[in-house]
């Protein structure tokens, strides 16, 4: 009777303790946000605004699109990402307020404060990404077909020479990123793996014209027709590469470095490595993304790449690098590629706020599909302009068909 009379107990003491956990769950708080602006600024400038509260366990996005300096939001409990995009028209000047808080803890009533941080709309910012892969066999990804897009949102001629497209370090995890400062934020200087390409030329080499799209391919090929060869009918995962490459601006031969995975097109210019880290086979982002930067640096990429003082061994694991580092005044665009949809718990955010208040992914891993930016206005002349907030869950649209090449010329 006694033992019949203890497991009782305890039944009811692990219900209580579950319904308790769940009411914590489930009930909803208010959660404030405040926002302050940068000195000289006030919110009558803002001319258009977005705030976010994601809930990091479910993916639910609680948003407003208000223009206000405090916003309340009625949440279930958990924890929450908090990213906030304001942005304000200044005569020809456009500029961008971003702002982010990660693992906001909500199991009561909260009010937190994001300090905002300007910067300027770019002129060059990515415009498509395609770097989700396909499994022509249903079993081995197909690594050779990714993409990355640069485009000129601006009503000016502009040049790539000494920019440069590099790759975060570090992989999609449930860790978060050990490059942080002493206050446990984001460093504002940012560590490149795998190969880092530039624009090697005298200032005027390669020009951008307005509206123009720059293509940067991974391998300058024909990938639908090389996929349709290895395809296997019967495998229902299976699917064929959605790019034909072969036109692509520029490609990134790897001949130095892995002269048996490397073809080369000699009808497309090779991009420059300047640094690389690891012994990565392509030029590819991970199927589970990363972030990337678009960075213009201040002198020669090979002098820069070549200079010690410019790198960094990682903070946490002393032995690995060292790490080409840039700092984040050199960036003119970045975009926190993260995990899939069903990876909302391992969605590792890489750039500080002030280049990428948000995050971006794809619903699924090896679909073939891209992230593009949204087009938010189509000239008279008919040039496309692009959504940039420095904030790409607003500015991207996730699970498009790739266009390598092709801006879309109507309103998202």
């Amino acid at each position: 009777m006694k033992k019949f009379i203890y497991a009782l107990v305890a039944i009811v003491m692990v219900c209580a303790t579950s319904c308790s956990n769940n009411d914590d769950v489930t009930k909803n708080y208010t959660l404030n946000v405040a926002v302050t602006l940068p000195d000289g600024t006030s919110i009558d400038d803002i001319t258009e605004g977005t705030i976010i509260a994601t809930n990091t366990s479910t993916g639910h996005e609680f948003k407003q699109n208000e223009i206000k300096s405090s916003y309340e939001f009625s949440v279930p409990g958990g924890i929450y990402d908090i990213s906030v995009a304001l942005r304000s028209n200044k005569g020809t000047e456009i500029l961008a307020y971003n702002g982010a808080l990660l693992g906001v803890e909500v199991y009561e009533d909260k009010t937190v404060s994001v300090d905002l941080k300007e910067s300027a709309a770019g002129g060059l910012i990515f415009s498509e990404v395609y770097y989700n892969m396909v499994k022509p066999n249903g079993k081995t990804p197909y690594m050779r077909d990714q993409f990355i897009e640069i485009y000129n949102n601006s009503d000016e001629v502009l040049y790539l020479d000494n920019c440069i497209v590099g790759i975060l370090e570090g992989s999609q995890g449930t860790v978060p990123s050990v490059w942080v400062d002493e206050n446990g934020e984001l460093m504002n200087k940012y560590p490149l793996t795998y190969y880092t390409i530039a624009f090697i030329g005298d200032g005027k080499k390669y020009p951008v014209n307005p509206g123009q799209a720059i293509v940067i391919a991974s391998q300058a090929q024909n990938h639908i027709q090389i996929t349709k060869e290895m395809y296997d009918p019967e495998n229902p995962a299976a699917k064929t590469s959605p790019v034909n490459l072969e036109n692509a601006n520029y490609e990134v031969c790897l001949t130095d470095y892995k002269p048996d995975q490397a073809i080369d097109n000699p009808n497309v210019p090779n991009m420059d490595i300047i640094a690389h880290y690891g012994t990565q086979n392509y030029f590819t982002l991970p199927y589970t993304g990363n972030a990337i930067i678009l960075a213009k640096l201040p002198e020669d990429p090979y002098k820069y790449g070549e200079n010690d003082d410019n790198y960094m061994y990682n903070p946490k694991y002393p032995t690995a690098g060292p790490y080409l580092m840039i700092p984040q005044e050199y960036v003119l665009d970045g975009i926190n590629i993260v995990n899939n949809a069903d990876k909302i718990n391992q969605q590792v955010i890489r750039l500080r706020p002030e280049v990428d208040a948000g995050k971006i992914y794809n619903e699924a891993s090896y679909c073939g599909l891209a992230i593009r930016r949204k087009v938010v206005e189509v000239t008279p002349e008919g040039r496309a302009i692009l959504s940039d907030t420095n904030n790409s869950t607003e500015d991207f649209i996730p699970n498009v068909e790739p266009t390598p090449g092709v801006i879309q010329t109507t309103v998202d």
